[in-house]
């Protein structure tokens, strides 16, 4: 199995998902996510899709990201909460996130599908903009919370 968008990160990511807190992790089945994606007619972004296939979902760290059975609520729930923000906030049209995980105090890690960014969506925001930018992309999301994972393995050694 190969995946072009985790390509550049693969050799970490398999370095990670050895350490004791990836060993748990699960590949998600094509079958599970084609029938998570029929079921709430969206399309899972590309890279966030391959690493629930190759991998599973990451709980190496803040955020923890979903498995498609996390999914299956916290889908509708993101979409319901999305709408109510956008009542509340002037955001721009052009945002179009997608859920990928949580932070432990209540935010939302979302990928945002037209810059690639990785956006926490800020729990109980009180500010001008409930967004706020944590990496500039999937892989480097992933890429910090490999490092944390292989970090703190061998700071068990």
């Amino acid at each position: 199995m190969e995946s072009k968008p985790l390509e550049p990160i693969r050799t970490l990511l398999d370095q990670a998902y050895q350490t004791v807190m990836g060993r748990s992790c699960t590949p998600e089945s094509e079958q599970a996510i084609v029938d998570f994606e029929k079921k709430h007619n969206v399309d899972l972004p590309e890279s966030y899709r391959d690493l629930l296939l190759y991998y599973g979902a990451c709980n190496f760290g803040d955020p923890a990201l979903y498995s498609v059975q996390e999914l299956d609520w916290a889908y509708p729930a993101f979409v319901e909460t999305y709408h109510e923000y956008k009542k509340e906030y002037d955001l721009s049209e052009d945002l179009n996130p997608f859920p990928i995980g949580g932070f432990g105090e209540g935010s939302i890690a979302v990928l945002e599908r037209n810059s690639g960014k990785v956006l926490m969506l800020i729990h109980d925001y009180a500010g001008d903009h409930p967004f706020q930018e944590v990496a500039p992309h999937f892989n480097g999301l992933m890429e910090m919370l490999a490092e944390s994972a292989i970090w703190v393995q061998e700071q068990m050694k």
